[in-house]
């Protein structure tokens, strides 16, 4: 869960959408000044993430990599970060976000295919 961006890398971690932004976006991650950044290196305009694009990557973009940005540019659009609230991971198998043994067993077992537990 997305707090003040602290602790999230900005590229590597699943934190907007399903996926890294490095695996929705590999071109533009190529280009990427700083493949570490964390969210929070980015500036906030009232809450909202404000991306300082031209600072972002090592060289001019092309076309179409300036469409992939305009696409990063709505995905991150509604991002919110909240600099008084850390970040926290969440565990999305679980109603309340919380990890349990107990919860990935039944994961494992409901995907069936033969998978064998070895200890």
């Amino acid at each position: 869960l997305v707090g003040n961006g602290r602790s999230i890398l900005f590229w590597e971690d699943v934190w907007c959408g399903d996926s890294p932004l490095r695996a929705e976006f590999p071109r533009l991650f190529r280009l990427a000044l700083n493949k570490n950044s964390l969210v929070k290196d980015f500036s906030m305009l009232n809450g909202f993430m404000e991306v300082n694009w031209a600072d972002l990557f090592s060289c001019l973009l092309l076309d179409g990599e300036i469409h992939m940005v305009s696409r990063l540019k709505e995905a991150l659009s509604n991002i919110i970060l909240f600099p008084e609230v850390k970040d926290r991971l969440l565990w999305i198998h679980d109603n309340k976000g919380v990890f349990s043994v107990r919860k990935l067993t039944e994961l494992l077992l409901s995907v069936g295919g033969g998978f064998k537990f070895q200890f």
